[in-house]
């Protein structure tokens, strides 16, 4: 997740952070020249082969604001479990809520462009085939935009469709991981709306 100064202090001195969902990652750290930021004209548009997806891992940042260079800064500052620095930004996707970003602006980043693992879920089968999406904002203390929820609704409907993901393998971290993330006020019908039961073929 998105860590500022004050979170990561608290971290150090062993306090609890109830909606910093941030979680270790397993993924390579492999050094990338690609951009961390920017949107394509299709946000779904890579530069590699499609990785055999078949999860969607749904996050909050647990903060007010931020957007893709922000978060990447942030990661840039972790290690793997192995003590090897992130890559930059865990997610594949991160939705804004207009401070920062648009409200409602959906960005790929390139871990998505490059079809690499995540660094968000806190296991590694869920980095390694779980396309990690995280909407700017803290949801413990209140719900995202309406802006935000569509564009999350939309991405999530069109990832599912693309790779035959069934909606019992859209989940949020909490179901994964010991954590609040995406917050209890995080609007799971309605981002599922659009998704149906099952998988076309499955």
């Amino acid at each position: 997740m998105l860590i500022f100064t004050a979170v990561l202090g608290a971290k150090l001195l062993g306090l609890s952070a109830a909606a910093d969902c941030r979680a270790p990652s397993d993924a390579s750290a492999t050094p990338s020249a690609a951009a961390t930021s920017g949107q394509s004209a299709d946000v779904l548009q890579t530069t590699a082969p499609v990785r055999p997806w078949k999860f969607i891992v749904l996050h909050h940042s647990a903060t007010g604001t931020g957007d893709v260079a922000s978060i990447d800064q942030a990661h840039r500052q972790q290690k793997d479990s192995q003590g090897r620095p992130w890559l930059g930004i865990g997610y594949h996707f991160v939705v804004g809520n207009g401070h920062a970003m648009g409200d409602g602006e959906v960005q790929a980043t390139f871990r998505w462009r490059e079809q690499l693992a995540g660094a968000h879920a806190g296991t590694r089968e869920y980095n390694e085939h779980g396309i990690g999406i995280c909407l700017i904002g803290n949801f413990e203390d209140h719900a995202p935009t309406t802006k935000q929820i569509d564009a999350a609704r939309d991405l999530v409907r069109r990832l599912a469709e693309r790779h035959a993901i069934p909606r019992e393998r859209i989940v949020r971290h909490q179901e994964i991981q010991a954590t609040a993330c995406p917050g209890r006020q995080f609007p799971w019908e309605q981002v599922l709306l659009d998704v149906p039961p099952r998988a076309k073929g499955s």
